[in-house]
């Protein structure tokens, strides 16, 4: 008997939840944006200027689920090399939230985590963007808390610098029993010679195409996140995880303490499903797929105990 780990009800719907618009430091229009995202097939987006929440109400006409958010940020040094960047949203229908400014903060005025709290007791959902762009150590981003997730992928600091991926990040504070979920994510600042947009996004499983529904399904991890490959199904069978997937031509299940298992198709093969037998103490588990072009697309971990 099988027993998935993904909801049971409601509807696949496909979003970005890091977007920047001429309103802070991107090269596209709000309106631009959000047109383009909607002839991607996008169902919602969040666009999170930088210290701004604005143009939050503009894609309701055009028939896009906007969710309200921003991207607060601390610098850490004079040159912007070391830094935290953390977006917010807020899980309210965009006619609820007037046009919100903030200032950029300096490291001497509040601490990161005084930052991360504020976010959090406002209500929204608290992603840490990019951790290997900010030139965070994963010892320093263990030491945070009050985020509800992590940007594993962000195609924008990938397409720059090869800084987007946050794997490590991600498994060090799963590995401290951080229940802790991950997203991709494209960040959009337009800057670079080939397009940061449309690369990386979250595949959420919800009763609505509201903000409150969505983010309620974020909170619990009920979705998936990807560059390009389809996660169909996963979940338990007979002690061992299965996953089915879009043809691939690897998976990799990692849990922890235990080690997992990596599975490679065969010469001129796909795979479109694996099963894993569990050894026992796995405290999570979680899974990767990747198609022939090298596009990833991820699970959330599943946790015991």
């Amino acid at each position: 008997m099988e027993q998935s780990f993904f909801p049971h009800t409601g509807r696949w719907l496909k979003g970005n939840t890091h977007a920047h618009t001429t309103r802070s430091d991107g090269l596209c229009p709000p309106e631009q944006q959000i047109r383009d995202y909607i002839a991607q097939g996008y169902d919602f987006l969040a666009i999170t200027d930088h210290n701004l929440i604005d143009s939050h109400r503009l894609g309701a006409a055009a028939g896009l689920c906007m969710i309200p958010g921003w991207e607060r940020d601390i610098r850490h040094a004079s040159d912007n090399t070391r830094c935290i960047h953390v977006v917010g949203l807020l899980p309210v229908s965009p006619e609820e939230v007037p046009v919100t400014e903030a200032r950029r903060y300096e490291v001497n005025e509040i601490p990161d985590q005084q930052l991360l709290d504020e976010m959090g007791a406002a209500g929204q959902f608290v992603i840490l963007c990019h951790p290997r762009w900010s030139r965070m150590t994963p010892a320093e981003v263990v030491a945070l808390t009050g985020f509800d997730a992590v940007e594993v992928f962000n195609t924008g600091c990938e397409r720059l610098m090869h800084a987007g991926h946050a794997g490590l990040y991600w498994d060090a504070l799963l590995e401290e029993g951080r229940r802790v979920w991950g997203i991709a994510c494209d960040d959009t600042h337009g800057k670079t010679s080939r397009s940061d947009r449309f690369g990386g996004w979250v595949m959420v499983r919800s009763e609505d195409c509201t903000p409150g529904a969505i983010l309620a399904a974020l909170k619990r991890g009920g979705y998936y996140f990807s560059q390009g490959p389809a996660i169909w199904d996963w979940g338990l069978r007979d002690g061992a995880v299965y996953l089915r997937c879009s043809p691939c031509r690897e998976v990799h299940v990692t849990t922890y303490p235990t080690r997992g298992c990596s599975f490679w198709a065969g010469e001129g093969e796909v795979l479109t499903e694996i099963c894993y037998p569990l050894k026992g103490g796995e405290r999570y588990v979680r899974v990767e797929c990747r198609d022939e072009e090298g596009r990833t697309a991820w699970t959330n971990p599943h946790f015991w105990g």
